[in-house]
């Protein structure tokens, strides 16, 4: 959920400052639609009636205008979890990891009765309880 930066060492040459504007619009308007994706997908999931809470674990950064929009939402969301824990995540709480928001779906998706975070000296952990 954050403009992914290549690999490749390339760069970007621009004749006028107008052109630029135009590739930072188009990234933005890239990344708030997988952003929008997420936010259907929970409210197809979290309704008034159930009331649960939508959580979104992510390897790589989010940008501050999408975790501001994915907090509007109600959506919790934690960036930069290490590999190891992605791994893990899946086989404790159900659902799958998946690798692009295209490919979201309500069968990828797990379940657990609390997400918290807790601060131990300087170092902040999240604790996923009540899986099912």
């Amino acid at each position: 959920l954050e403009y992914e930066k290549s690999e490749v060492n390339a760069g970007f040459f621009y004749s006028s400052a107008e052109q630029r504007d135009r590739l930072v619009e188009s990234e933005r308007k890239f990344t708030d639609e997988k952003v929008r994706k997420i936010v259907a997908l929970k409210r197809r999931v979290c309704t008034e009636e159930n009331k649960k809470t939508f959580v979104i674990i992510n390897q790589k950064g989010i940008d501050p205008p999408s975790l501001e929009m994915l907090a509007r939402e109600g959506i919790i969301a934690l960036r930069r979890a290490k590999r190891r824990n992605m791994e893990r995540l899946p086989l404790i709480v159900g659902g799958q990891a998946v690798n692009s928001v295209d490919d979201l779906d309500l069968d990828d998706l797990g379940e657990a009765d609390l997400v918290y975070e807790m601060s131990l000296e300087d170092d902040k952990y999240t604790f996923i309880e009540g899986v099912k």
